[in-house]
């Protein structure tokens, strides 16, 4: 569905905007998806550390790239605290 809006700049200016109803949105992660089996510790680490390294210098008005970043970043997030998880148990047995 597209609107339009007023804007103030300039002032009186109308522009069309995309609105998407929330009903239609996908989560980033889905927890009723089974997981995978953790990564060990230092690979979940350097894989964290690219994509930072990838990502740490987008644009935050690029939208596509933006969504890229948080889609990895979420990804490698979840493999560091599976694998500290797996870490800890395995250390404490």
């Amino acid at each position: 569905m597209n609107i339009t809006v007023p804007t103030n700049i300039p002032s009186g200016d109308r522009r069309p905007v995309r609105v998407v109803p929330l009903s239609t949105l996908d989560p980033l992660h889905d927890s009723s998806r089974r997981p995978l089996p953790p990564l060990p510790l230092d690979i979940a680490v350097s894989q964290a550390r690219l994509a930072l390294e990838k990502y740490g210098s987008e644009s935050i008005h690029d939208d596509h790239a933006m969504i890229a970043a948080a889609t990895a970043l979420d990804m490698v997030l979840r493999n560091v605290l599976a694998a500290l998880d797996a870490d800890r148990t395995e250390r404490a047995a």
